[in-house]
Parts: C-alpha cells; sequence; structure tokens
C-alpha cells in the first residue's frame, strides 16, 4: 500500500460495499492510521476527512461481526492519532457505536464499550460522551439498554463518580427498572448498586422520591444495604459535584437529596469508642450501626426454630443437606442462612450426642469458610454465631474446626461494614473461651505483624483474653510466641496496640513470670516506665522486676520477708511498689526523702522541709535517736504515727514552704513527725482500694529537720 499512502485512496477504500474487498483491506487502513509518516495529510482536507468518518459507521453497522469489528478499529485508530480534534465527530460516532452494544456477539459489544470509554479518556470529558450516549437508554434494542446500563458501570469504575453529572443519568435507569425485559432490569438495578456504591446515601434518598413501586425500592434498598456490608463502597473522601445539577434530567424535581455530600464515617471507632479499658472488660461493642457483640451471640445461640432428631440416620440426613446447601454460594443467600441456623437448631436438640454427629462436623469446615467468606453480611453473621455456638458446646472437642475457621474470621476484623467486622471478632473471642486448643496460639500470634492496625488491636486483645482464660499448662507449649509477640506488641506503631500489648503482659507475669521478667529487662527504659505508668495508672497489684537496682542494701530489701498484702497476688515477685522500692539503693531507712522528691516533681510540699538533711545535724542528735526508736518501736508507735498523719493532712498546705529554723532544738515534737498527704498517695499505690504496708508505716516516719 506504499504507493498508496494518502488520504484519497483511503477514502476509496472506505467507501467499498463489497464485504470481501473491506476485509482485505481494513487492517492496512489501520495500520496507515497508526503511522504518522505515512500518513501526513490525513486532516489537511477536513471536508474529505468528514465523508472518512461517515462512512466509517457503515463499517461500525455492518451485519458481518468482522467488518463491524475493522470498522471500531479504524475509529479507534482515529481516536488514538487525532485525540481532542476528533471530538467533533463524536456526535456520528458514538450512536453507532450504542448500536453495537445491542449486537449478539460479545466480542463487538466488548470492543464497542472500549471504544467509547477510550473516547471518555482521549477526546471529550465523560459527562460530554455521556451526553450522547443517552438516547441509548431508549433504545428499542434491548441489548443496546442492557449495554448502556454496564457501560455507565464501567465508567463508574474508570472515571469515578466526580467527572459525571449523576443525577442526569438516574431518572433513566430509575425508568429501566421498570423495563420489560428482565436483563436490562437486572442490569439497571446492578448499574444502581454502582451508583450507590460511589455516591452513597444520596442515591437512597433521591430513589425515594421518583414515585418508584414500594416493592421495586424495597428490592433496590435490599441491594443497597447489601453493597454497604460487602465493604465494597468506592465512595470518595473528597466533596464530589456528581449530584449537585440544579435539575434533574426530567426537568421537573430540583436534585436537592443529592447535594448534601454524606461520606460514612468509615473509621467507625471514634476515640471514645475505641479507648480500651483498664479492667480488661469487653471489648466487642456495637461501635456502629451494625455492629454486633457477644451479648447478640449468645443470645442468638437459641433463637432459632425448634427441630426433633428422631434417629442417627435423621441426623446424617440433615447434615447432609446443610452441608450441599452451604458449600454452594449458587443457592440463595437467604437458604444458606436458614442452613446454618438450622445447625443450631440441631445443636439445641442434643446433635452433639449422637456419635455420628462429629464425624459430619468435620466434613463441614469447608462451608463453615465459605459461609464465612460470603459478600452476604447475614450469611456471614450465621456463620459466625454458628461455629461460637459449637466451641459453647462442644469445648475442646471443637478443636479441629476451630483451627479450620479462625483464620478466616480474622481476614473479617479489617472489614468497613460493622456487622461482619464484629461478627469475626465476637467469634473468636468465644472459641478462645471455650476451645483451649494450642494450635490456636501461631495463628493469632501470627496475625500480630499484620499491616492492618484494627487487626494487630485485636490479636493483642486476643492473647490477653487468652492468658486470663487458659491454664498455664495449655500455654507452656508456645511461650517464647507469646512472649515474642507481646514485645513486638509493646513496641507496636499504634498506641491502642501497644496498651493492648501491656494488658497481655500482666497476664504472660501469671503464668510465666520468670520470662515476664526478662522480657521487661530486655524493653528499653522509655518502654518499661511506660509499663510502670501502666502499672500505676490501671491499680494493678503487681510488682515490676526490679532491674536497676544494683546496691546490696537493695537486694537485701528485695530478700526481706513482707508480710503486705501486696505480695498476695500469685506469680508475682515480693516486693514493694516501684516509688519505694528505687529509692532505698542508697539509704533504706531513709524512705522519706524520696518521697519528698516525687512531690516536689508535682510540686513542693512540708514534707521536703522535714526529709532534708540540716547542716547542724549529727548522728547522735536527739533527732537521730528519736528515728532509730521510732523505727524499732512500731508496735508502740503505731497508733500514734497514724493519728498524726491524720492530724498533719489538714495543715500541710497552710504552713510556709520555706524551711524554718528551730534553734538548736533537736527534742522529739509532734510537730516533727508529719507526712504530707501527697506522699501517702504516692507511697500506697493501691490507696483507693484502703490497702496499705506495716513495713511502710514505720519507715514513713521522718527524721528531723
Amino acid at each position: 500500500m506504499e504507493e498508496h499512502d494518502n488520504m484519497d485512496y483511503f477514502y476509496q477504500q472506505v467507501v467499498q460495499k463489497d464485504v470481501t474487498r473491506r476485509l482485505q483491506v481494513g487492517q492496512d487502513l489501520i495500520d496507515y492510521l497508526n503511522d504518522p509518516q505515512r500518513s501526513p495529510d490525513v486532516e489537511q482536507d477536513k471536508p474529505r476527512l468528514d465523508k472518512t468518518v461517515d462512512e466509517l459507521t457503515g463499517w461500525v453497522n455492518s451485519s458481518n461481526f468482522k467488518v463491524a469489528l475493522l470498522g471500531i478499529d479504524i475509529c479507534g485508530a482515529f481516536v488514538d492519532r487525532m485525540g481532542e480534534r476528533f471530538k467533533g465527530y463524536l456526535g456520528t460516532v458514538v450512536p453507532a457505536l450504542v448500536d453495537r452494544l445491542g449486537d449478539s456477539k460479545d466480542q463487538v459489544r466488548e470492543n464497542s464499550q472500549a471504544l467509547i470509554l477510550r473516547c471518555m479518556e482521549q477526546t471529550a470529558s465523560p459527562m460530554y460522551v455521556w451526553e450522547r450516549l443517552l438516547p441509548g437508554f431508549k433504545h428499542k434494542n434491548f441489548r443496546s439498554r442492557e449495554g448502556i446500563c454496564l457501560c455507565l458501570s464501567a465508567t463508574l469504575s474508570t472515571c469515578g463518580a466526580q467527572q459525571l453529572s449523576l443525577s442526569k443519568l438516574v431518572p433513566h435507569l430509575c425508568t429501566l427498572t421498570g423495563d420489560q425485559n428482565p436483563q436490562v432490569r437486572e442490569a439497571s438495578i446492578t448499574t444502581l448498586v454502582d451508583v450507590y456504591r460511589h455516591v452513597g446515601e444520596r442515591v437512597r434518598a433521591d430513589l425515594g422520591k421518583r414515585g418508584l413501586p414500594a416493592a421495586r425500592l424495597q428490592t433496590l434498598f435490599a441491594r443497597f444495604d447489601e453493597a454497604l456490608n460487602s465493604g465494597n463502597m468506592a465512595l470518595s473522601p473528597s466533596h464530589d459535584r456528581s449530584f449537585e445539577d440544579d435539575d434533574s434530567v426530567d426537568g421537573n424535581r430540583s436534585s436537592t437529596a443529592f447535594k448534601v455530600p454524606k461520606v460514612p464515617k468509615k473509621p467507625a471507632e471514634t476515640s471514645a469508642a475505641r479507648r480500651p479499658s483498664a479492667t480488661g472488660g469487653k471489648l466487642v461493642s456495637k461501635e456502629s450501626a451494625g455492629g454486633i457483640d457477644e451479648e447478640d451471640f449468645i443470645k442468638s445461640f437459641t433463637d432459632v426454630p425448634p427441630v426433633q432428631i428422631y434417629s442417627s440416620r435423621d441426623l446424617e440426613d440433615n447434615l447432609n443437606k446443610i452441608r450441599e446447601i452451604c458449600s454452594d454460594d449458587k443457592h440463595d443467600w437467604d437458604q444458606r442462612a436458614i442452613a446454618l441456623k438450622k445447625i443450631r437448631s440441631l445443636l439445641v436438640a442434643g446433635a452433639h450426642t449422637y456419635d455420628c454427629f462429629y464425624q459430619h462436623l468435620r466434613l463441614l469446615d469447608g462451608a463453615f469458610k465459605l459461609s464465612a467468606k460470603d459478600l452476604r453480611s447475614q450469611v456471614v453473621r450465621e456463620a459466625c454465631i454458628t461455629v461460637a455456638h459449637l466451641s459453647t458446646v462442644l469445648g475442646n472437642k471443637f478443636d479441629h474446626g476451630a483451627e479450620a475457621i479462625v483464620p478466616v474470621l480474622f481476614n473479617l476484623i479489617p472489614n468497613c461494614a460493622k456487622v461482619m467486622a464484629t461478627s469475626g471478632v465476637s467469634a473468636i473471642r468465644i472459641i478462645i473461651r471455650h476451645t483451649h486448643v494450642p494450635r490456636l496460639i501461631p495463628l493469632i500470634t501470627s496475625n500480630c505483624t499484620s499491616k492492618s492496625v484494627a487487626v494487630r488491636r485485636r490479636c493483642y486483645d486476643f492473647l490477653d483474653l487468652l492468658l486470663q482464660e487458659w491454664q498455664t499448662h495449655s500455654l507452656e507449649r508456645h511461650t517464647a510466641v507469646l512472649v515474642e509477640s507481646i514485645k513486638k506488641g509493646i513496641r507496636d506503631a499504634d498506641s491502642e496496640a501497644r496498651v493492648e500489648a501491656r494488658k497481655a503482659y500482666w497476664g504472660l507475669r501469671n503464668h510465666f513470670p520468670g520470662e515476664a521478667d526478662a522480657l521487661y529487662n530486655s524493653l528499653e527504659s522509655s518502654y518499661q516506665r511506660t509499663l510502670q505508668s501502666y502499672l500505676k495508672s490501671s491499680g494493678s497489684v503487681a510488682s515490676l522486676p526490679q532491674s536497676d537496682r544494683s546496691s546490696s542494701s537493695s537486694q537485701e530489701s528485695l530478700n526481706r520477708p513482707l508480710t503486705s498484702k501486696w505480695s498476695a497476688t500469685p506469680g508475682r515477685d515480693d516486693a514493694s511498689d516501684k516509688t519505694d522500692g528505687r529509692v532505698r539503693t542508697k539509704q533504706p531507712l531513709s524512705t522519706a526523702s524520696s518521697v519528698s522528691s516525687q512531690v516536689d516533681s508535682r510540686g513542693r510540699s512540708r514534707t521536703k522541709m522535714v526529709s532534708q538533711s540540716q547542716p547542724g545535724s549529727r548522728s547522735g542528735s536527739p533527732g537521730r535517736v528519736l528515728t532509730s526508736t521510732a523505727l524499732s518501736t512500731m508496735s508502740t508507735m503505731s497508733s500514734g504515727a497514724h493519728r498524726v498523719l491524720a492530724g498533719s493532712s489538714g495543715d500541710g498546705h497552710r504552713r510556709s514552704r520555706i524551711p524554718r529554723s528551730q534553734g538548736c532544738s533537736r527534742d522529739s515534737s509532734p510537730t516533727r513527725l508529719s507526712v504530707a498527704p501527697s506522699s501517702i498517695s504516692s507511697i500506697y499505690n493501691g490507696a483507693s482500694r484502703g490497702g496499705k504496708d506495716p513495713d511502710l508505716d514505720q519507715t514513713t516516719l521522718l527524721s528531723t529537720s
């Protein structure tokens, strides 16, 4: 074709009516347009170009699908070659492409849609193209009407909703929901669901004002709910104007229902809702609409239709039918949900007392996993409730099923549909409570390094629950994994994950105090301080390992037996609280000095004046003798000390904060034996609980100034 490299020859070949000739030269024409060096005169003669494009529509509308495909490809070559300059020819080409959307050949329909999308990318804005596609909604060919709906879905997926005035398109989709052809009706409903995925509740509000039949509206809203719960919403966080036109396409109604952007709160866990409980309480709560918790699960265990089991054969038949339905996602979702409920009905009827039940339960593992992966939130919810009920009833006999389903349940946690996420969390927590199988531990710890923050938070929550509920012998096999996971959690980038990991640390300490001490000592000082502050704020009665004590006096104080309420917790060191333990390094008897320094960090008090060593003091002074006597006669001074503490609490803030000399007197005076109230609160870590240590009563009797 080299001797004919010009548009005149090109035009002569385009006007050919012979199908065979068209098939012969079609690819050559495409190659000619794709090579700018061979076709420099494409746009030189405007009238000739207009005639060429007009003739190409005959190729596109040819009854021979091969010619039609060649015509679409040649038009595509013009789009690639001319770009935005082809915009003036869209009014000619687009109607022909709409006709081809109704072609009987799949390839022709797909290529037509692809060329329409290419025009939106290279030639004109998506809405400009769609203004020329609007007649397709009323096309006489039902396939074209179906194809135009599918094309809108493809446009939303490719270009998003921001570049479209959807308020002009939705009325046409509403009309097609009542089309006489079922394929068109389904396509229009599917497209409306896609619009809802990109725009949100504004679509629901607008459809409610368009006078659609109640049954049709109910169907649409059910599909919207399914899309919302599936986690496949494609809402843009930015404010889009896709529904903010002044008037709808029918010219009668303003689209005010679409003017208020309402982007759902994707991170539905607000700071208040996500705040962990210091007491390790229930974390699974109804954080947003649709969320469910363990209480809802427990209520749903027995909220099922009653059934009767007449024999083992009857039970086997029921379980086989349930497995058949739940293992095939082609069954209606409501049938699968009913089948899952029936498993609970059989459990209530005593199915677990039959020997054949456990054999069939193994066969149901695949059905449970498939149901937990379902896009229908109702199916997922019923699957989670059912496996939780099995765990509650069977206990450790549900070990194989729990091991199979837990990884699938973890995949539900980051789901933005709260009914799915909370169902997965509640099911895992119930399984941890009732099925104590060591093989579950690696399944939990392996998710502690997940990229999802929500998964990591829940993992440490699960570890905390596991360490509270399980016996030590069930944990021994995986001690190293638990220690390493908690260590990672304490250093996690997310603050709430760190909180949960610190709670799990205390559970670990109850079971394995030696490993917990080693973990504590391996942490950086900043993390150790955080653990200490958490101990104080949570009111824990545990004591941390004193890794920073080095002197012999501190070791003696550690080895000294204490008959304190603080040492009553099993598996924890018998030692005083963190504040008292640190200052005994230099002077075990002068505990008041350490108390004074702590009070000083929050504001100077009376205690500092009393506890500081004065220049004139001597070892043989009466004050020293008084202190020694007081420490050695705790039983006789105990009641008096309490009276002094009570009396000094009232005037601790009225006295001058400047230390005042009282002459050379070193006599024992009741006013000298004063301790500020703030010192008491800093010493008694559990003061609100009324706990106190008799040793501290004597050590807080202060020396004279």
